[in-house]
């Protein structure tokens, strides 16, 4: 089984899994849109998994998803430490059909633990006067892997195009950034250009077509804005979604991530907006 990408490609397929030992995820269903994230070492096995994915299970879908998980956690664990590596920042999430990404969000993603970039990140602060500082990573892993146990796989621009859509994806987000004060997580003035970048990518980079995953492959993918794989959210108004995000680093940077937070290490964590701890969605 391969386990090293090539240095050359912004993202690339792996099979996990034969297509003929999948499980089946016909009584598999989403009943409340939500996330369950663990921030720690390599989960080897069932045993190893944390208690509070069993309570967000039970609570946001319809049955076990144990039999779809473990055989990619398998892969992503030696993957991961093929690659020298030896922890991980895990996210599952869930969603329900929706009609949101009907239109393609096509965008590369940032670095996820460098200052100003995304995810669990620091609040921007501004500069005034001077030229934002570039980014200082607190992690030097530039892929992550992502899978998909439920609906529609990710999509990505084709290989051969990658180069000219980061350009494209560059020039709008420029040409269409307007000048304003950021001083929060969720500010206004991003959302407006995020939404104004979105629909003029996905009119200009629907010629280049979009490939996706086969069932039993997951992706990986190089993220920032240089050399990372411009992608998007497939099309989910067909059915439900769980989404497997895995953002591999080491002990030290990692635990150094969430102690920003004043959270413990290791650590996993769940939303599921409207439920309460130990009540199943009604």
């Amino acid at each position: 089984m391969k386990q090293k990408p090539a240095t050359s490609t912004s993202f690339e397929f792996f099979k996990y899994s034969p297509l003929e030992t999948l499980p089946e995820s016909g009584c598999l269903s989403v009943k409340k849109d939500a996330f369950w994230s663990y921030c720690g070492p390599l989960l080897a096995t069932a045993d190893d998994i944390p208690s509070s994915l069993h309570d967000w299970t039970h609570a946001v879908l319809s049955t076990s998803l144990l039999p779809l998980l473990l055989p990619f956690l398998a892969f992503v664990n030696d993957f991961v430490k093929a690659n020298g590596l030896d922890h991980y920042w895990l996210t599952i999430r869930a969603t329900r059909a929706t009609a949101e990404y009907d239109r393609p969000r096509w965008h590369t993603d940032d670095l996820f633990f460098s200052r100003g970039g995304s995810g669990l990140r620091e609040p921007p602060k501004p500069h005034k006067g001077k030229a934002t500082p570039k980014p200082k990573l607190d992690l030097q892993t530039d892929w992550k892997l992502c899978a998909t146990l439920l609906g529609p796989a990710t999509m990505f621009i084709p290989p051969e195009h990658q180069p000219a859509a980061r350009t494209m994806s560059r020039s709008a987000k420029r040409a269409l950034a307007t000048e304003h004060a950021c001083t929060s997580l969720r500010c206004a003035g991003c959302a407006a250009t995020a939404d104004a970048v979105r629909d003029h990518l996905a009119a200009e980079l629907a010629p280049l077509g979009a490939v996706q995953a086969a069932p039993g492959e997951c992706s990986f993918f190089r993220i920032g804005q240089e050399e990372g794989a411009v992608h998007s959210e497939p099309r989910m108004s067909g059915g439900d979604r769980i989404f497997v995000n895995v953002v591999p680093g080491r002990r030290d940077e990692l635990a150094g991530l969430v102690a920003r937070w004043g959270m413990s290490f290791p650590r996993s964590w769940w939303i599921a907006p409207g439920v309460l701890r130990g009540q199943e969605v009604a």
